[in-house]
C-alpha cells in the first residue's frame, strides 16, 4: 500500500493578488521629470538638474527592471560628482549605490572611500562603506563600520543589525530586528521605507518557515506599490514551493516579464517549467536569459 503525501495547506488565494498581475507602463512622462531633463544640455552645469534626474531614473529602472534607466542615472551622477564643489560626498554616495545596483562592488568601494575622505555626512558614509564591504565578503571591515554607526533607535542600523545576523545565521534575531525596523518605518508613514521593509521582512519570513506571514506582508507591499515585481515573484514562489501549483506560479511571473525585464526571472520559469516536465518551456527560458546577459551593461 503507497502512502499519498498530504498537500500542503493553502495560503495563497488569487483574489487577494489577481488585481495587482495587470500590466502597467512605467510613467517617465511626469511634468517635474520632463522640466528637469529639458534644463540637461551637452555642457549642461545646474547640478540640482543632475540629481533629480538621477534620481527618477532610478526610480523607472526600479519599476522597469531595464538596466538603460539604471546607466542613464549613472551618466547624470557621475557627471554631479564632476562638477559639484558643494556635497560632493552625497553625489560620490549616490553614485556608489548606483555601482552596488549594478554589481560594480569594488568601483562602488573605490568612491564610498572618497565619500568618507571627503567628511560630509559621516554615518551615510559608515552605513555605506557597511554595505560594500558585506557585498565584497570583508566581514571584519564590515563590522567594523557597524559598530561605528551605533544608532540602535534608527531605521538603517536595525536593517544592517539584522543583515549582520542573517550572515551570521542567526534568523530568530534577524527576524526581531527587522520587525523594530518596520515599526519604525510604520510610525514614519515614508512609503519608500515601508515598501522595503515589507518585501524584505516577507522574505526572512519566508527563509524561517512563517509562510502566512511572508504572503502577507508581500500583499502589503503591493498594496502599497502594485507594481512590485519583488514582492509578485515572492508570492509566486510560495505557490510554486509550497502549494506546488507550477501553473500558477508562472502566471504570475508571465505577469512581471511583461513589464519588469530582469534576467533572473527567466531562471525560476525554467525552474518551475522543469517541473512541470515541459521541456520546450525550460529551453525557451533558458535561452531568454542568455539573450537578456549578452547585454554588456
Amino acid at each position: 500500500m503507497h502512502c499519498v503525501p498530504e498537500k500542503n495547506p493553502k495560503v495563497t488565494a488569487v483574489a487577494d493578488y489577481n488585481g495587482f498581475l495587470e500590466h502597467k507602463d512605467v510613467d517617465t512622462v511626469s511634468k517635474g521629470f520632463a522640466l528637469w531633463n529639458n534644463k540637461i544640455t551637452k555642457d549642461s552645469t545646474e547640478l540640482m538638474s543632475f540629481g533629480y534626474v538621477a534620481a527618477a531614473y532610478t526610480t523607472f529602472f526600479k519599476q522597469s527592471g531595464n538596466i538603460a534607466y539604471l546607466k542613464k542615472a549613472e551618466a547624470c551622477l557621475s557627471k554631479a560628482v564632476e562638477i559639484a564643489n558643494i556635497n560632493k560626498e552625497g553625489y560620490l554616495r549616490s553614485l556608489a549605490r548606483n555601482y552596488i545596483s549594478q554589481h560594480r562592488f569594488k568601483e562602488a568601494l573605490d568612491l564610498a572611500e572618497k565619500a568618507s575622505a571627503l567628511g560630509g555626512g559621516k554615518k551615510d558614509s559608515q552605513a555605506l562603506l557597511f554595505d560594500v564591504h558585506m557585498e565584497l565578503g570583508n566581514y571584519t571591515s564590515a563590522k567594523s563600520y557597524l559598530d561605528s554607526i551605533t544608532a540602535p533607535s534608527e531605521f538603517g542600523y536595525l536593517i544592517r543589525v539584522a543583515k549582520w545576523n542573517d550572515y551570521k545565521g542567526d534568523l530568530d534575531t534577524t527576524i526581531r530586528l527587522m520587525e523594530k525596523a518596520l515599526q519604525k518605518a510604520e510610525a514614519s508613514k515614508n512609503k519608500e521605507l515601508l515598501v522595503w521593509a515589507y518585501s524584505n521582512i516577507a522574505d526572512y519570513y519566508g527563509h524561517a518557515g512563517a509562510l502566512q506571514k511572508s504572503y502577507d506582508h508581500y500583499l502589503k507591499t503591493l498594496e502599497l506599490d502594485p507594481t512590485n515585481a519583488y514582492a509578485k515573484k515572492g508570492i509566486a514562489w510560495i505557490v510554486f514551493s509550497h502549494e506546488r501549483n507550477g501553473q500558477e506560479a508562472l502566471r504570475i511571473l508571465n505577469s512581471i516579464t511583461d513589464y519588469h525585464k530582469a534576467p533572473d526571472y527567466y531562471l525560476l520559469q525554467a525552474e518551475i517549467a522543469d517541473f512541470m516536465e515541459d521541456k520546450e518551456a525550460v529551453d525557451r527560458n533558458l535561452e531568454a536569459y542568455s539573450r537578456a546577459v549578452a547585454n554588456s551593461d
